[in-house]
């Protein structure tokens, strides 16, 4: 299970839906946590959209650290401590 969410968020193929879908869904996160910049007064919409964000952010990243161990190909579990200072 752990592989195949690796391969979801890492590693997209040509022909995996699921990693399409998923490199979408945070493109759009991204696009939608930067327009708020352009406005001067914070809008309660904006509140809400910044919470959901957040939360996929926050998702995705834990979703790498999980799968960190496939990234850098070392199976010991100090790969999770190397993580966070990796690029």
């Amino acid at each position: 299970m752990r592989k195949r969410v690796f391969e979801i968020i890492e590693v997209s193929q040509d022909n995996d839906r699921q990693s399409a879908i998923y490199d979408v869904v945070m493109l759009v996160a991204i696009i939608i946590s930067i327009v708020p910049l352009a406005f001067k007064q914070p809008l309660s919409f904006f509140y809400y959209t910044d919470l959901v964000t957040t939360g996929l952010f926050i998702i995705d990243y834990v979703l790498r650290w999980i799968t960190a161990d496939y990234k850098l190909k070392d199976k010991s579990p100090i790969v999770y401590v190397k993580y966070p200072f990796t690029l």
